[in-house]
């Protein structure tokens, strides 16, 4: 009974890191992402880039009598900088989180491979 928990310990192990290996295959982090969000990422990094300019320009030469104050400038950057990091907070977790998974995985079947050695190794000394 114990060589077949063994046994089967190590066998489970070995699944385990085959499944860390192909679990990006399985679910892609493209999988949650869409073409819409991402152009909404890009239209949104210009508009701040864009933004930031305006900015700079607004704060080197204030002009009282018209146009868009800095003030206004930078409050409409900081909502496009906070939409921004929305989206692209978003986007880093659908890339991570396979990478995370596969490596539990991965981990997981090591420790198993090495448990069940060791008790097949310590039933038959």
């Amino acid at each position: 009974m114990k060589a077949m928990l063994s046994t089967g310990a190590v066998v489970l192990g070995v699944l385990l890191v085959a499944m860390s290996l192909v679990w990006g295959l399985l679910f892609p982090a493209s999988a949650g992402w869409t073409e819409e969000k991402s152009l909404k990422r890009t239209e949104l990094r210009n508009r701040a880039h864009i933004l930031s300019g305006e900015v700079a320009a607004a704060n080197a030469k204030p002009n009282m009598h018209g146009g868009p104050s800095a003030a206004e400038k930078q409050a409409e950057l900081d909502q496009v900088k906070a939409e921004y990091d929305l989206l692209d907070a978003e986007l880093q977790g659908k890339i991570d989180a396979p990478a995370t998974a596969s490596t539990i995985l991965r981990y997981a079947g090591i420790a198993f491979v090495l448990a069940g050695g060791l008790a097949v190794y310590a039933s038959k000394g």
